[in-house]
């Protein structure tokens, strides 16, 4: 018996050692990627872990953590986008932050797969081996690599589960943020919260995205005017310059009465049409204030072109143009971010799924085998 159990544990050494040897080559490809600051988060959050759990469940965690990380880092890689290294916090996990913005849903959704795709990669191996070995070890790996994985498919904003399922629809949100209610429920926890408060500002923002897009259709739609009138004004007389002068001035009083009687708050909803006419009314205001400061500073020549060396009129001119121009393409891209087409919508769901459901029967096989193995776990 003693030599059974002897031979075993020689069995488990043996079968960690090529466990680390066949991954080393990866991991330090893998670490080649990482900062200095990172991995010095990563060692502070092995120490946090091994005081309060032992230092296998540390070594563990840290480890499927950190290729779940190195998934989006890859992701992102592979789309020419420029992230921060990843940041171990103890006990919350780990973050990277994205230079610059995905271009639309699709390439946000390839990001976030790239986390638990190589997530469940990185504890696949430790189920062979704990088939081999019987050594409770592995199945721990199997056990938190399908739950951390899994957790993080959970169709919420900001997690990975969120992000992917947006290019199918952000309708999936309010699944997700029902589901996440119902299991704080049961289990109570104080960053389920934050995910919720997040997800919840997400969802709300898409939901009322038209009032955002109305508002940049209202800067684009004044900057315009306000293009016009400078042309008609550089253009003009000194008589016409003055008619057009009392014209703004009259348009910015009407508009500074007409702010005035308007309600200071409003309900979501239900006040929306007052609310998109207040912000026109604020915006057509900026406007005439503008062209009034360039009709004062008496420099009529049209033509904005080197910001620096411009004078006022010059300046507002040139503004008008760039506000026009960011909001356009700001807007432009607002519209279509959670635009795809059926087949993308399709595969997403198909890959989301798979991936969700084998994670799902993963937790649920290792979940009972922790039961029979729980007294003899690290």
């Amino acid at each position: 018996m003693k030599e059974s159990t002897l031979n075993k544990g020689w069995l488990s050494l043996g079968a960690i050692g090529f466990f680390f040897l066949g991954k080393i080559k990866w991991l330090l490809a893998l670490l080649k990627v990482a900062k200095v600051g990172s991995l010095l988060s990563i060692f502070v959050s092995l120490g946090a872990y091994a005081l309060v759990y032992g230092w296998k469940f540390a070594a563990a965690l840290v480890y499927l953590i950190y290729i779940h990380e190195m998934g989006h880092l890859l992701a992102a890689k592979r789309k020419g986008i420029k992230t921060s290294s990843a940041i171990f916090i103890p006990f919350v996990g780990a973050l990277i932050a994205l230079k610059e913005e995905p271009k639309n849903a699709n390439q946000e959704a390839y990001l976030a797969f790239g986390g638990p795709l190589l997530g469940t990669v990185a504890f696949l191996p430790a189920i062979p081996l704990f088939l081999v070995t019987e050594n409770p070890f592995w199945l721990l790996v199997i056990t938190l690599g399908a739950m951390i994985n899994l957790f993080n498919l959970m169709p919420v904003h900001p997690l990975d589960g969120g992000r992917i399922v947006g290019v199918i629809s952000a309708k999936l949100w309010v699944v997700g943020i029902i589901g996440m209610v119902v299991y704080m429920f049961f289990r109570p926890n104080p960053l389920l919260i934050l995910f919720l408060i997040l997800g919840i500002s997400k969802w709300w923002n898409e939901f009322r995205s038209e009032i955002t897009i109305n508002q940049r259709d209202s800067v684009i739609e004044s900057n315009q005017f306000g293009i016009e009138q400078l042309e008609e004004f550089a253009a003009a007389t000194e008589e016409e310059k003055i008619r057009l002068f009392n014209i703004w001035n009259m348009e910015l009083s009407r508009l500074h009465g007409k702010l005035n009687k308007m309600k200071s708050w409003h309900i979501p909803l239900f006040d929306d049409d007052k609310l998109k006419e207040k912000q026109r009314t604020e915006v057509k205001l900026t406007i005439y204030r503008s062209l009034l400061d360039a009709a004062n500073s008496n420099e009529y020549q049209y033509g904005p072109t080197d910001f620096e060396n411009i004078g006022t009129y010059e300046r507002i001119a040139a503004t008008f143009f760039k506000d026009v121009q960011e909001q356009t393409e700001i807007r432009d891209k607002e519209k279509s971010y959670y635009s795809s087409s059926l087949k993308t919508k399709v595969i997403w769901f198909s890959l989301y799924l798979g991936l969700a459901i084998f994670l799902m029967l993963t937790s649920l096989y290792a979940g009972d085998l922790m039961e029979q193995y729980k007294t003899s776990l690290p």
